[in-house]
């Protein structure tokens, strides 16, 4: 029964951690397509900045490389907000809820397991030919 109980507690905790897990890739997703629509707003003006240069050479040029620098300096922290990727410390416990608990229930499976096949291992056969001395049944003899 404890090895059911620890299951379903293993169970709980790699549910929790699924869930915490998935909010966290959630978060990375929405990061990522804000750093996305700012990558791409950075490579739009970079054009129109190479365009205004090669094409006028005068004064509107830095501001729009000042608008550029700002496009890139968000989309840089938006893409390190992406990038970073730690396990929140409910993550973390859950794993190791269910890491004990899947250990404790693997101890208690192997164990239970373990008493019929130690018994039969234990247990003393007599030789079919009528003499009084046991042999182990493993021994082959």
């Amino acid at each position: 029964m404890r090895s059911i109980s620890l299951l379903r507690i293993a169970a709980e905790a790699e549910q929790l951690r699924l869930h915490a897990f998935m909010a966290r890739q959630g978060r990375r997703a929405v990061f990522a397509a804000i750093a996305a629509v700012f990558g791409m707003a950075v490579l739009a003006l970079g054009e129109v900045v190479g365009w205004q240069a090669l094409r006028l050479k005068v004064e509107p040029i830095p501001a729009t490389l000042i608008v550029l620098g700002i496009n890139l300096v968000i989309a840089a922290v938006f893409g390190v907000l992406a990038a970073r990727s730690v396990p929140s410390n409910t993550e973390q416990e859950a794993m190791r809820v269910r890491h004990q608990a899947l250990q404790a229930a693997r101890g208690t499976l192997a164990f239970s397991a373990a008493i019929p096949v130690a018994s039969r291992l234990l247990r003393l056969r007599r030789p079919g030919n009528g003499s009084r001395m046991a042999r182990l049944p493993f021994l082959g003899r």
